[in-house]
């Protein structure tokens, strides 16, 4: 039976309209991707960039300092513009006041002991301590929540604590007991940030994640300049190259991969997000080589592979 010119022409603005849908997909895909990798590399060379700032003579409260404060007017702006509708003025009324404390939690003490930790180790140590969060996470909500991990999660977490262990044994041999101090500096950063990602959870869930965010960081960024003003650090002797990098560091290095991320998130799924993300200690490693000098030994790729390899065992698993 013939086919009438109309359906014809049906069938082929329907042909036209999936390949064109096809190829949107695909685009938005590829943009996704790209998003999600120069976030990772944005978020990947910020222990660099604090080593360097020791370098021009800063030390945790200033380098924490000149990058919230930096980056704290953007997320500012955003509350205010959130705050313009009822329903999130409503929203920061019920929940502010345990989002703040939460943002506290993530955003001031955690940092503040990452930077801290920069002091004494590696960047690539530490890169490696911050990236197994995830198996605080497992842990805690074990612990805590029972929520029991399954075999394979336990058998993942083992192996990152040995590849994590390799790199603790070279660097405690090479560069002396100031390792312990810095290690346990950088574990204690990523518990905080783990009891931060659980405890964020079902507020971001009544807050949305941009107002969530904005109230965190503006409440950190409260306690940092309080935490300031109590060290007795004096703004004036910072040099120039200082300011200039803590500036880098709160734009470049927070607020650009942070809606980087966000648009990632837009166009990918959170695993494909987290896939992307698996590279940050290799990036890391990468810059601590080209412009710390740090070595990068064969007990560093070992444990580099096994730490990188765990948690994508556990985030396939979650």
């Amino acid at each position: 039976m013939s086919r009438s010119p109309n359906n014809y022409t049906k069938d082929t603005m329907t042909m036209t309209t999936s390949t064109s849908e096809s190829e949107s997909s695909h685009s938005q895909y590829q943009l996704g991707v790209i998003f999600a990798l120069l976030a990772c590399v944005l978020f990947s060379i910020k222990p660099v960039m604090v080593k360097i700032a020791y370098q021009y003579g800063g030390d945790a409260s200033s380098i924490l300092a000149l990058r919230a404060l930096s980056s704290l007017p953007f997320y500012l702006v955003i509350l205010v513009h959130l705050c313009r509708k009822q329903e999130h003025r409503n929203s920061l009324q019920k929940h502010g006041l345990k989002a703040a404390a939460i943002g506290v939690l993530g955003y001031y003490f955690a940092s503040y002991l990452d930077i801290m930790s920069l002091a004494y180790i590696s960047a690539q140590l530490e890169r490696l301590l911050i990236f197994m969060f995830p198996t605080f996470v497992v842990l805690i909500s074990w612990i805590f929540y029972g929520t029991k991990p399954s075999r394979s999660v336990w058998i993942a977490t083992i192996v990152g604590y040995m590849g994590t262990a390799l790199i603790f044994t070279h660097d405690l041999s090479t560069f002396g007991s100031s390792v312990t101090a810095g290690a346990a500096l950088a574990i204690g950063s990523a518990l905080a940030f783990s009891f931060y990602l659980i405890w964020s959870k079902p507020l971001i869930g009544h807050m949305g994640s941009s107002l969530f965010t904005s109230v965190g960081m503006g409440s950190a960024g409260i306690a940092i300049v309080i935490h300031l003003m109590q060290s007795g650090s004096n703004p004036s002797t910072w040099s120039m190259d200082l300011i200039l990098l803590g500036i880098f560091l709160g734009i470049f290095c927070t607020v650009v991969p942070s809606y980087l991320v966000a648009a990632a998130m837009a166009r990918l799924s959170p695993t494909q997000v987290s896939l992307t993300s698996n590279m940050g200690p290799g990036i890391t490693a990468a810059a601590a080589v080209l412009l710390l000098g740090e070595l990068f030994t064969v007990w560093h790729a070992i444990g580099m592979t096994l730490v990188v390899l765990s948690v994508v065992v556990i985030n396939k698993n979650k």
